[in-house]
């Protein structure tokens, strides 16, 4: 669906992905029917960078990814906190 959005209505396209500055210049450039071909394959490009951006964010969502080592480290500070103010009769 997103690909037919791609090729005939562009703008329309960056619009479902989150990039309204982007759908503005491609409009500007689809006015002009020369310009369109060029802003068909730049909404093309941008399609296929934001589903490998998804996918790429469903991978690190699965391993945990960098977000998640963050956490488990902030949780392993907390408990050694805890532990300590335990020892220390906090």
């Amino acid at each position: 669906m997103r690909l037919l959005l791609a090729i005939f209505l562009p703008p329309v396209l960056f619009l479902t992905i989150g990039r309204p500055l982007a759908a503005i210049i491609c409009l500007v450039l689809q006015i002009t029917m020369v310009g369109w071909l060029p802003a068909a394959l730049w909404a093309i490009y941008a399609l296929s960078n934001y589903n490998t951006d998804k996918k790429i964010a469903a991978m690190q969502g699965q391993r945990g990814g960098i977000g998640g080592e963050l956490d488990d480290a902030k949780a392993a500070v907390r408990f050694g906190v805890k532990q300590a103010q335990r020892l220390l009769g906090k």
